[in-house]
């Protein structure tokens, strides 16, 4: 089974039945026994992955188990379940994207093995989380639907840097303020204003790696007003402050 994070370009992964594009910044499942393959996106001169690859005995124990019957095959032996791709947009998300963080530190470290195992467990229960949220979210949404938070959330992808409200962004697709919101609420878990700083927060990370630009220019480069804010919501979100992950990846 494999875990892995977009961590630079955009990442196409291409089974016997579908095509699936990961883009920067997103994590994606892919199931056991799915042939695939793997290339760079369109455009991209290159594109780096944060891979975690691993056997499902590590995570059952041993042959039918309790943990292999009751957790691991519903998944496993869903043909329909190739690649899963996850975001931060839901708290299941949220959650699987730091357990892979964590992961990530670990690497290079001595006697890590039980910390390991115990990360892909709780990454696991996420995962299941977030194929729940997701089938839910596929027969609850109407194309109409589909095609009205589509254009919610590229207007937050092209004005993420400058001041947006709620009203923005229901005025964009002809909404009212209360309906922009539950909207959100019911595709994303989330308020637009949460879905909008987890994206400038998102974008923040990017700039931290690739940049050597001072932590004010970047937190005015992705919306926020002032640097003193930007480190609040940063910790809040990441449990580091913007230094600190960008000496985090540094290191990496």
């Amino acid at each position: 089974m494999e875990f892995d994070y977009a961590y630079q370009g955009s990442i196409i992964v291409e089974t016997l039945n579908q095509v699936y594009t990961i883009h920067q910044g997103e994590a994606y499942f892919i199931n056991t026994n799915v042939m695939n393959t793997k290339r760079k996106g369109p455009g991209q001169k290159s594109a780096m992955e944060h891979a975690h690859l691993f056997h499902p005995i590590l995570l059952t124990g041993h042959y039918r188990s309790v943990f292999e019957t009751k957790y691991l095959n519903p998944i496993l032996k869903n043909l329909s379940i190739e690649v899963v791709i996850i975001r931060e947009s839901t708290p299941s998300g949220r959650q699987f994207f730091k357990l892979l963080q964590q992961l990530t530190q670990l690497d290079g470290k001595a006697d890590k093995e039980f910390q390991i195992r115990s990360l892909l467990s709780q990454a696991w229960l996420a995962l299941i989380d977030e194929i729940n949220t997701q089938q839910q979210y596929a027969l609850t949404t109407t194309p109409y639907a589909q095609e009205r938070i589509k254009q919610m959330i590229s207007f937050i992808h092209r004005h993420f840097d400058q001041k947006v409200t709620v009203a923005d962004i229901a005025a964009h697709v002809g909404v009212s303020e209360k309906e922009c919101s539950r909207s959100f609420h019911k595709y994303f878990h989330q308020s637009p204003i949460d879905y909008l700083i987890q994206y400038r927060i998102d974008q923040a990370k990017q700039r931290l790696i690739k940049s050597d630009d001072p932590i004010t220019t970047i937190a005015l480069g992705v919306g926020f007003n002032n640097s003193a804010y930007f480190t609040k919501i940063f910790k809040q979100r990441t449990n580091m402050t913007p230094k600190a992950y960008r000496m985090s990846q540094t290191i990496k």
